[in-house]
């Protein structure tokens, strides 16, 4: 019996690499595609490594059908690829708000319309966005970043109406902060512990193999969330100096930080 196919961008590490780990257990075939390294990850999971930039629709659309006519049909897409500058607003330079709409949303949008048809057309398919919690309860020095992840959320919740009775399903993943390179330097909120991307993967998993909609990493985030949002502004602010909430985005490890802009921008330009 054929194995099911999963794709995984940015699946070079981190969550992606998680991911990629938590579907090769569970039996599927995966394919790793990310800008650097996921050749080299995937010979050590045993997956298929893939060159992709994913703001290049061109290239996207080309990789979706290289890999159906020589592994099978994608059953799994998962849209994790993303970039996190922290930071004030006002500090932030436009070549980074354009990468981070680029990869975080824009590049959702596009790798959703390269493979959704073709799952549409089999009746069967799932495709996972890996968003925020930002995205629910947005954060000082990540205004962008928070204003994509929002977008990923309501886009897979307009599409998953959209896709009724096709059989393909829409997952959107809410993590925390999560301990990767990509979070490097950050520190969170009072009371709070950043996820592990391997937490991130074996919820993400789960929640496919349910076919659950929504999931927040940690669990009990989502319920808090919501409760959060019903609050008048005026109490959602005090709670936010209570917790420190600011310094996620705003605080950190300046180094740390300014390296990992760095090398985005070094990716971004090759």
């Amino acid at each position: 019996m054929t194995r099911p196919v999963a794709v995984v961008t940015g699946g070079a590490r981190g969550i992606g690499r998680a991911i990629a780990a938590e579907l090769l257990a569970r039996g599927l075939r995966v394919v790793l595609a990310d800008l650097d390294g996921a050749e080299a990850t995937a010979r050590e999971l045993g997956a298929v490594g893939r060159h992709l930039d994913v703001t290049d629709r061109r290239a996207v659309e080309a990789l979706v059908a290289d890999v159906e006519e020589s592994l099978g049909p994608i059953a799994v897409w998962v849209n994790n690829a993303g970039v996190m500058p922290t930071g004030a607003f006002l500090d932030q330079q436009p070549d980074v708000d354009d990468l981070v709409l680029d990869v975080d949303y824009r590049a959702v949008v596009h790798a959703t319309r390269a493979v959704v048809p073709r799952m549409v057309r089999r009746g069967r398919g799932a495709v996972v966005q890996v968003a925020s919690a930002t995205g629910a309860k947005p954060m000082a020095g990540l205004a962008v970043y928070s204003g994509t992840k929002a977008a990923v959320v309501a886009f897979s919740e307009a599409l998953r109406r959209e896709l009724r009775g096709t059989g393909v399903d829409v997952l959107v993943v809410l993590p925390y902060l999560a301990a990767t390179p990509m979070g490097a330097g950050i520190r969170s909120q009072r009371g709070f512990r950043p996820v592990t991307a391997e937490e991130v993967a074996v919820t993400t998993v789960r929640a496919l193999e349910r076919r659950r909609a929504e999931v927040y990493v940690p669990r009990w985030l989502g319920p808090a969330a919501h409760l959060f949002r019903e609050l008048p502004l005026a109490v959602r602010g005090v709670l936010d100096d209570a917790l420190a909430s600011d310094r996620v985005g705003l605080g950190g490890d300046p180094d740390q930080r300014r390296r990992y802009l760095r090398q985005v921008r070094r990716n971004a330009h090759r």
